[in-house]
């Protein structure tokens, strides 16, 4: 993450010779703490669940940070607190939508952010939803690199809509449920961290360094016979689990994708999703370079918990 250095002289004059005060790296006129929350906004059917991905930085050496919870307006109640350190952290939060609330409800989830000098806060407002349609995400061009791409990460993670490069990806192998790159034999691919494709032998991929790994999710894919507007047409997550159900061909990666492919996934916590190929480019195999443009729907899991 880009850290901001601020130098700066204060110079005073003082009375009492030899004496002096506490400093801290605290911009003029600013806050040294900033908190990046994804998503900001969700709308999450009750009894469902929605995972918030929080990355902090800050000049000075980070404390602690409070979740909290404000409910259609209400008084605000912790949810919970953790001991962070360093000048960076980031961390999932699985946040568990009441049974019983009325769709329309408001839950304002609160990040606060202490480092002994100041605090900051940010938010993520959560809509209650009402039906089916309440209990699947949507995301949008999510572009994946191959594994010789400089600026594109390979890694993907679908419970907070987050693309991994080979140095992030590692600290977050838990969340880690495709890989993307462009083969000779493949060509264009989706792995699952499992999948034989990663490795040290003969035709196997090593750059990324997952065969290294302690946990290697493995998500199953398989093909459908829908088409973009059968993808456009999905409304509920048991739509999508159904897609999976009738898929073909079930294997830890879904290989020769094109666009126009809708592909049904299973990740290894039970979660099912549809991927819709948007576009694909670039593929050499020599060079380890290609990328990939994805729709995704998935389900949401369920009372599955990731803390920091």
């Amino acid at each position: 993450m880009r850290k901001i250095r601020l130098f700066y002289l204060l110079i005073a004059s003082a009375t009492i010779l030899g004496a002096c005060s506490k400093t801290n790296d605290n911009p003029p006129g600013g806050n040294p703490i900033s908190i990046t929350l994804n998503p900001t906004t969700a709308n999450v059917a009750a009894g469902d669940s929605v995972t918030i991905n929080c990355s902090i930085t800050d000049n000075n050496n980070l404390k602690d940070v409070v979740i909290s919870e404000s409910t259609g307006g209400g008084s605000s109640a912790q949810l919970a607190s953790y001991t962070i350190s360093g000048k960076s952290y980031s961390f999932p939060y699985t946040y568990h939508v009441p049974n019983g609330l009325a769709s329309g409800t408001k839950i304002v989830i609160t990040f606060l952010v202490d480092d002994n000098s100041t605090n900051n806060t940010a938010t993520t407002t959560i809509t209650v939803g009402t039906g089916s349609a309440g209990d699947f995400n949507t995301y949008s061009a999510v572009l994946l690199g191959s594994y010789n791409d400089p600026s594109v990460g390979s890694f993907y993670a679908s419970s907070n809509n987050t693309v991994y490069t080979v140095s992030t990806a590692n600290q977050n192998q838990s969340l880690i449920d495709m890989v993307f790159y462009y083969g000779s034999s493949n060509q264009y691919t989706l792995a699952a961290p499992s999948d034989g494709s990663f490795g040290t032998g003969s035709g196997q991929i090593n750059s990324l360094g997952i065969q290294n790994w302690s946990t290697r999710n493995a998500t199953s894919f398989r093909k459908t016979s829908l088409t973009e507007s059968d993808f456009n047409a999905i409304n509920s997550g048991s739509a999508i689990a159904t897609a999976y159900t009738n898929g073909t061909s079930t294997d830890t990666k879904a290989n020769m994708l094109a666009a126009g492919n809708i592909v049904a996934f299973k990740t290894a916590p039970g979660k099912y999703g549809l991927i819709d190929v948007k576009t694909v480019n670039n593929g050499n195999a020599s060079t380890g370079l290609g990328q990939i443009i994805l729709r995704l729907y998935w389900g949401r899991l369920r009372y599955v918990e990731r803390w920091p």
